[in-house]
């Protein structure tokens, strides 16, 4: 990877650190609704990010295997179910439909299935990322959110739509799953010991999905 590719890279954990701050100014705004388990979910994703980061460097709160090498990945692989159930309860929460709560239930319960099959028979919590769960969770949040677009559609909210913290939400989710499920596939095998180049596209969606963030906290009415 070039330079720039691993500068920018870096930029993640700083947008995310952003979208928190942001979101805590405006927290007023959203904090009688379910929409406020965001909030927690986005300090929890930014601690995250940068106590394995500082790890990453220092070679701490890891594993190494059996060449010396360092491993982090469990941060992360803990990380992605908390991220997933969150916004699947969000949503769960924020519908009205009965089809798609039940739907979203069935999403969760899997999803749950799938990961404890995987971290039991698949593969290795420690030394690798959780691929399956990932591509999964990625799939059913897409159509969860799908779900609330179609609601939305049918709801007195679509004249003010661009005002709602939750289609700005859905927007960056929609954006950055639905273009991240490629790079789930491949991610083990690029992981270690460089990050490959195609990586770059999961890094601007990622900052994209996070600015998208920010700027519904700022541009959202007060619910």
């Amino acid at each position: 990877m070039d330079i720039s590719s691993e500068t920018l890279r870096y930029f993640v954990p700083f947008s995310e650190l952003l979208a928190s701050i942001v979101g805590a100014i405006y927290f007023y705004k959203y904090k009688h609704t379910v929409l406020k388990y965001l909030l927690y979910l986005l300090w929890y994703i930014t601690l995250t990010e940068f106590i394995a980061w500082f790890a990453s460097i220092n070679d701490m709160l890891g594993f190494f295997n059996e060449k010396g090498v360092h491993y982090n990945l469990w941060f992360y692989n803990l990380l992605r179910p908390v991220t997933f159930l969150t916004l699947f309860f969000i949503y769960l929460k924020s519908l009205k439909t009965k089809i798609y709560q039940l739907w979203i239930k069935i999403f969760a319960i899997c999803y749950i299935f799938i990961l404890i099959i995987n971290w039991s028979f698949i593969q290795n919590f420690v030394f690798e990322m959780s691929e399956s769960p990932k591509i999964a969770g990625s799939i059913f949040l897409i159509i969860t959110v799908i779900f609330y677009f179609i609601e939305l559609l049918k709801s007195d909210k679509i004249i003010v739509f661009h005002k709602t913290l939750q289609f700005w939400i859905s927007v960056g989710l929609l954006l950055y799953y639905s273009g991240t499920i490629p790079f789930a596939l491949k991610w083990n095998r690029f992981l270690l010991p460089t990050v490959h180049n195609l990586f770059l596209i999961n890094t601007i969606l990622a900052l994209a999905m996070y600015l998208t963030f920010t700027f519904g906290f700022i541009w959202s009415k007060k619910e």
